[in-house]
């Protein structure tokens, strides 16, 4: 049987799909947590993004007026964020050998993960930052750029996520509260929850709003989600929330100690609270050793996530252990203006 289109990769039919695909896989994407803003867009070249801003709030008391005095003139000053962009690329390959063994086709199966894993890295990368801008966990984090923002308990006391350290985080964040997204938290950390049926699934058809629904009775828009967490939703699967927040899963959450002293990291996150721009579009290539009788296909990306309200000033091109180092962070944002709150807490499943 000859060989047709279909049995192969075309990369200007691929790395449309392969966009798409990884994005809706991220799950700091479909939370909505992330958003995508033309400033982080590196358009001209270079390793750093800046992104300059006014003070958030104006200083100082009004003053009384009277008929002999006049008002003093204050003013407004300016900050910058600084971005970093993260250049990441992958390569696979496959001999013919392999595949004649195996009586199936690598190339393919790679084909068909290559999505998953890019979300994966991304998601690391995403993960690594947050570890910087807050620090180590416990009480050694006094020096990071969001330690304001941390619900720990001076690295003791940590108790099992629950409702009492989501008001916690509530009250730092102020106003922003009402916009909570999402929270990340380690795998241990949602089983124990599972355990105590303190999860809520939301399914395709809860989360989509149509006419048509609304009509017939079986939704209630009121309840319903929509934006970007609809967006989260590719077959009928159920996503799970906590606290009406979107649940996001990772083993690469910080950790601490081992055994039943072990203590996880959880990030509350308000809608929007980290920004994402790209210098170059996700791509894909493939090539074909004649001599070797093998097939190579690799994916580079050259993207940028920060967490609003911060200013990266380590070294360009950085490693995961370079975003994770709180040395490389500074605050820039007034506290109570940043979105993410970090949470220590304990599993009952170590």
């Amino acid at each position: 049987m000859a060989t047709v289109r279909s049995d192969v990769i075309i990369p200007e039919i691929f790395t449309p799909y392969l966009i798409e695909a990884t994005t809706v896989r991220n799950s700091f994407l479909t939370s909505g947590v992330v958003t995508a803003l033309d400033a982080l867009n590196v358009n001209e070249g270079g390793d750093k993004v800046t992104i300059p801003n006014w003070k958030a709030d104006l200083s100082g008391d009004a003053e009384r007026l009277t008929d002999s005095t006049s008002l003093t003139p204050g003013k407004i000053t300016a900050d910058k964020q600084i971005g970093v962009v993260l250049h990441r690329g992958r390569a696979w390959e496959s001999r013919d050998l392999a595949r004649l063994a195996a009586g199936s086709d690598p190339m393919g199966a790679i084909g068909a993960k290559v999505a998953d894993y890019i979300a994966n890295q991304q998601q690391k990368d995403l993960i690594a930052s947050l570890k910087g801008v807050f620090g180590a966990l416990g009480s050694s984090n006094s020096g990071a750029a969001f330690a304001a923002l941390t619900v720990d308990a001076s690295g003791s006391g940590e108790t099992n996520l629950g409702p009492r350290q989501i008001a916690a985080a509530e009250a730092l964040l102020n106003e922003d509260s009402d916009k909570l997204a999402a929270i990340v938290m380690h795998p241990l950390v949602y089983a124990d929850l599972k355990e105590r049926k303190a999860i809520d699934y939301v399914t395709a058809t809860d989360a989509r709003v149509t006419a048509s629904t609304i009509a017939a009775g079986s939704l209630d828009a009121m309840n319903a989600f929509g934006g970007s967490v609809a967006a989260a939703y590719t077959n009928n699967t159920q996503i799970p929330f906590y606290m009406g927040m979107r649940v996001i899963r990772s083993k690469d959450v910080p950790t601490s100690g081992t055994g039943s002293t072990t203590k996880y990291a959880c990030y509350v996150m308000a809608a929007g609270a980290v920004g994402t721009g790209q210098q170059a579009a996700l791509r894909s290539e493939v090539d074909r050793d004649i001599l070797a009788k093998s097939d190579a296909m690799s994916v580079d990306w050259h993207n940028v996530y920060h967490p609003l309200g911060a200013r990266y000033i380590g070294a360009v091109n950085p490693e995961q252990a370079d975003l994770a180092t709180a040395a490389n962070w500074e605050k820039v944002f007034e506290t109570e203006n940043l979105g993410i709150v970090r949470l220590t807490v304990t599993s009952s499943f170590d």
